[in-house]
């Protein structure tokens, strides 16, 4: 699926919605520009895969925009991965507002992704990352599980919280 965007502007913020994939086929970025004067809200949960032509892309633009404020929403399991294996993927005024976290059930063996926000699931106190982790249950009420090293896939929010 080729990468897809949408765009909308509503109290001095630019909001844009990426769509698909970002590959050496997503050439939907180039070009884009944002008002410097602006926030700009990426909103990345229809994001579905990530390739390393991808990244650089992605990581080429994302240093070029001119905005106030970056901030990344709903950010999938797939764009956290890049987000601790790559360092510097995103400029250091990023910050990281929403993201999903996968959790798994051995019961039932269903999965599911949770959001977790700012302020709410976790947040900078002291310089330190502290994390509420949700009770989450499947359709049977079995609790659920994280199903990724906790260590290893909060890693990011130091950086970008």
């Amino acid at each position: 699926m080729s990468l897809q965007l949408s765009f909308s502007i509503a109290d001095k913020t630019t909001t844009i919605s990426l769509k698909g994939s970002l590959n050496e086929y997503s050439s939907a970025l180039n070009g884009v520009e944002v008002n410097p004067q602006f926030d700009l809200n990426l909103d990345l949960k229809d994001l579905v895969s990530i390739n390393s032509l991808g990244i650089r892309n992605f990581h080429s633009w994302i240093y070029s925009i001119e905005c106030q404020r970056l901030r990344l929403l709903h950010c999938p399991r797939v764009f956290v991965h890049q987000l601790n294996l790559v360092s510097g993927f995103l400029p250091p005024k990023a910050e990281i507002e929403s993201f999903f976290v996968p959790y798994f059930s051995e019961a039932s063996g269903e999965e599911v992704s949770v959001l977790f926000t700012k302020f709410l699931e976790y947040k900078i106190v002291d310089g330190n990352v502290k994390i509420s982790f949700p009770k989450v249950t499947d359709s049977k009420g079995n609790p659920m599980e994280l199903d990724v090293l906790e260590e290893a896939y909060f890693k990011f929010l130091g950086a970008y919280s």
